[in-house]
């Protein structure tokens, strides 16, 4: 689905099995951030085809973090010239206690290597430019990602329409999540783009998103 210039959505929308929103920059670049699960990253390419995109274009995926439903999918594509970028304390997270949700979930431990870390600061996809924000609290290398361009903000897990990420998996943190969403409320944002559930669209909608999380959620993390 296009939702803006260069911008495509792809969410997940079933109410019986998890997986997460996938979202495709087009450009020069072209960039998928989160491929989810890799039992749907069939369905997710037949999507990005019958938009006119081929999954052969794709030159870079990022991950927010590394949990098995944004991530394991990105396996699918380590026989390709793809490349692969994610945040290093996530990786470090993988190594030393991530793994087990794989395990748990009888899904094999992801052994793909970043061509290079995400960090605060700026990232340059040729002529598209995006601030990278290390947002921990639901993992401790999530990163979100805002396209100022565009007012967008891509939050992985962080927060969601009236919603936030879990902070009870190994290395969760509440007050790091809560400081996190403090951040990234400042920023001006016209579209908001969870790793899970609804978008939210307009400057209005987002600001208030933020205001009842904050008001409603923050008392009980």
């Amino acid at each position: 689905m296009k939702l803006l210039e260069r911008l495509f959505c792809y969410p997940w929308t079933s109410l019986t099995e998890n997986n997460c929103n996938t979202y495709l920059i087009d450009g020069n670049v072209p960039t998928l951030v989160d491929v989810g699960h890799l039992r749907y990253l069939t369905g997710l390419l037949q999507s990005m085809e019958r938009d006119g995109i081929s999954p052969a274009k794709i030159t870079l995926i990022i991950s927010t973090h590394l949990h098995p439903d944004h991530h394991e999918g990105a396996a699918a594509f380590s026989q390709r010239d793809v490349l692969f970028a994610f945040h290093k304390e996530e990786e470090r997270h993988l190594k030393a206690f991530g793994y087990q949700l794989y395990q748990a979930m009888g899904l094999p431990i992801p052994t793909i290597r970043p061509h290079f870390y995400l960090k605060e600061g700026v990232l340059r996809l040729a002529e598209e430019e995006f601030d990278i924000y290390h947002t921990p609290g639901h993992s401790p290398g999530s990163i979100s990602l805002y396209w100022k361009q565009q007012k967008v903000l891509f939050t992985g897990d962080v927060l969601f329409l009236e919603g936030v990420g879990r902070t009870d998996f190994y290395e969760g943190n509440s007050t790091l999540l809560k400081e996190s969403i403090k951040r990234l409320s400042q920023l001006d944002v016209e579209y908001l783009l969870p790793g899970h559930g609804r978008i939210i669209e307009g400057r209005d909608a987002v600001k208030e998103n933020f205001r009842w999380i904050q008001e409603k959620i923050f008392p009980l993390l």
